[in-house]
């Protein structure tokens, strides 16, 4: 306990007058950080114990030892309606709903606010409907990156994997500096005692169960966010009380407002309907769509589900859970920004949320933003560390499953397992750094925007004579470049040409935190524009009797392309003399390789493409399934 305690001794906060050091019990600031620890770690653990639990009980009932690695990673088919109805609540709600729709309500008013709620829930709803008629088509995948490879070809689904690996990464950083910069600024003590302790903990219990471990700790974890919401929100009800303001202060400028918190009698401009709010009913649908399609920790529900019955009722439920949670959250934000609790020289714009707590003090709101200093500060403290924990197993599992299932396909899940490590260990140390969370979500949600719609028009059986391999990633790069082109374009200063370019490039990618409209039309217009500029051509020197070569046929000859796009070893790499060691000490059973195992020597889907002869004309689909 003494050498835990060095970690827990409190940052100095700006004198905040006599009041400042205790709370509501006259408990001191101290002592409730020590509160927040404790009751944070505890949730954190007993989690974490009841899934190695629950699995290990899972593993006794089937009879078996342990998983294979498509069992470690897709859960394939083992999943009623109410669990995956939870577990995609679980991961779609995480630290983020602390930090995101606060911060973007104080932007962009309450308009903002509604975009936001309704566009985090219904992508789920989609996503549900989607991967019932993938499933149905392609039976065998078992990530997104799978499906991109057997619909358009190897050289896509590496693109596409590295997408998504990328786009999940962000979103776990988004999730560990959120987590963070609560317990540095909100609860008062630095931030990576708490970042190592979540990621650690949930990399144990990952790395020991996969996605079923997953899926059953996300049950009980939607369950008690939705309990504790509920608290936090009669809580504001009944005691959100600000003072209104003087009839001189009823104009309240947030640049400069006034000393003493007030509520306006008249709802300031910024949080009423606004240009930015207007601007969020394209945007956000569109960027979080974009961002959900390439979410592997969201797929693995699909795969998960047991029926298509269950994936479309958890998709459903789930996405009207989520709408009203994350409403819920913003709204904290928007309400402590018209109460004059939200100052814009001092206020942690992560942490608005927790502004509403201001009116539990008297201090001069110039002082510094909120802290915690009673019972419901605790309380949301908890729910952001359930949270927090729901959604980093989520993501490690889905950056395992695309990695593991790309680099390392039918080899034994001690790689799997070690990839959990290898992936999460550096994203824990670089959120560290404490980067922006909008502007993180900005660069993934433009990335993904770029390539979400010629992806899922792969699903369209009308389409498969021209929506190829190579005009999907035509459209993928016209989009890009084009937004790009876009945003120095509106940033063009010609006296600084240079500065110009780069401001422009940095804010279509990073600072566009208000998530102007135009740019996230411009990316998905224009993906749809570069596949047709690639198709009409095509098609044109196709009718001619002109046949070119694919991106594959080209790419294919270049050292190490067929590893790079997902196909693997050709061999068990623990039957491999640095490895051998390894597997006696693991108790590795060579048998049940699908090496040696010859119902396993043929797979359904192949995850090599043949490369065609020079002149002809194959699509993916005919080249990869049996059919």
């Amino acid at each position: 306990l003494k050498y835990f305690a060095k970690f827990l001794e409190p940052i100095q906060y700006p004198k905040m007058g006599g009041s400042s050091d205790v709370g509501e019990n006259g408990v001191s600031h101290h002592g409730y950080l020590i509160i927040c620890y404790v009751m944070a770690v505890f949730c954190i653990v007993s989690f974490a114990i009841y899934a190695i639990i629950r699995h290990t009980y899972y593993l006794t009932r089937v009879k078996h030892r342990d998983q294979n690695t498509e069992e470690f990673i897709t859960a394939r088919h083992t999943q009623h309606k109410w669990r995956i109805a939870w577990s995609f609540f679980a991961s779609a709600v995480g630290a983020w709903c602390i930090a995101g729709p606060s911060q973007f309500a104080y932007y962009t008013g309450i308009i903002g606010l509604l975009m936001y709620a309704i566009s985090a829930g219904f992508p789920l709803l989609v996503l549900s409907i989607c991967g019932a008629y993938l499933q149905a088509k392609y039976p065998h995948v078992c990530t997104v990156g799978d499906y991109s490879g057997v619909r358009f070809g190897p050289t896509l689904r590496g693109f596409v994997v590295a997408i998504v690996l990328l786009a999940m990464s962000i979103g776990m950083l988004a999730e560990f500096i959120a987590m963070g910069a609560i317990f540095r600024d909100f609860v008062g003590s630095v931030d990576y005692p708490i970042i190592i302790t979540v990621g650690i903990i949930t990399l144990c219990y990952t790395a020991y169960g996969g996605l079923y471990v997953s899926i059953i700790t996300d049950q009980v974890q939607g369950v008690l966010t939705i309990l504790l919401v509920i608290i936090l929100s009669i809580y504001t009800a009944v005691k959100f009380r600000p003072p209104r303001c003087a009839s001189s202060d009823d104009w309240y400028n947030y640049a400069d407002p006034p000393l003493a918190p007030c509520m306006p009698s008249r709802i300031p401009d910024q949080l009423r309907p606004n240009k930015l709010g207007y601007s969020a009913i394209y945007s956000m649908p569109c960027s979080l769509l974009a961002a959900t399609i390439f979410s592997e920790s969201l797929w693995q529900k699909v795969w998960a589900s047991k029926d298509r019955k269950a994936l479309i009722f958890g998709g459903a439920m789930s996405s009207l859970g989520v709408t009203v949670v994350v409403f819920l959250f913003g709204l904290g934000g928007w309400l402590a920004a018209w109460g004059g609790y939200v100052n814009g020289n001092y206020t942690n714009m992560n942490l608005l949320l927790f502004q509403v707590f201001a009116s539990e003090q008297t201090d001069n709101l110039e002082e510094s933003s909120a802290h915690v200093r009673s019972w419901v500060g605790v309380i949301t403290v908890m729910v952001a560390a359930v949270m927090n924990e729901s959604a980093i197993d989520s993501y490690q599992n889905g950056l395992t499953a695309a990695f593991t299932q790309h680099f390392f396909p039918k080899q034994s899940t001690f790689f799997a397992r070690w990839c959990v490590i290898a992936i999460n260990v550096p994203l824990m140390i670089i959120s560290f750094q404490g980067y922006p969370i909008l502007a993180l979500y900005v660069l993934s949600n433009m990335l993904t925007t770029c390539g979400f719609i010629p992806l899922l028009l792969g699903l369209w059986d009308g389409g498969k004579e021209f929506i190829t391999e190579s005009s999907v990633l035509s459209g993928f790069t016209c989009a890009m470049l084009v937004s790009t082109a876009y945003g120095i374009g509106k940033h063009w200063d010609s006296s600084n040409p240079r500065g110009s370019i780069a401001k422009g490039a940095r804010y279509t990618w990073y600072d566009n935190v208000n998530y102007d409209w135009d740019y996230f039309l411009v990316a998905s217009c224009f993906s749809v524009v570069g596949m047709i500029a690639w198709i009409v051509p095509a098609q044109i020197l196709k009718y001619f009797g002109i046949k070119g070569w694919s991106f594959t046929q080209i790419f294919c000859h270049i050292p190490g392309f067929y590893f790079l796009t997902g196909s693997g070893f050709d061999y068990d790499l623990m039957d491999t003399r640095c490895m051998r060691p390894i597997a006696r000490i693991v108790r590795y059973d060579y048998s049940q390789s699908p090496f040696n195992n010859p119902e396993a020597t043929e797979p359904d889907i192949p995850a090599v493409l043949v490369t065609p002869a020079k002149g002809a004309t194959v699509t993916a689909e005919v080249a990869v399934s049996k059919e």
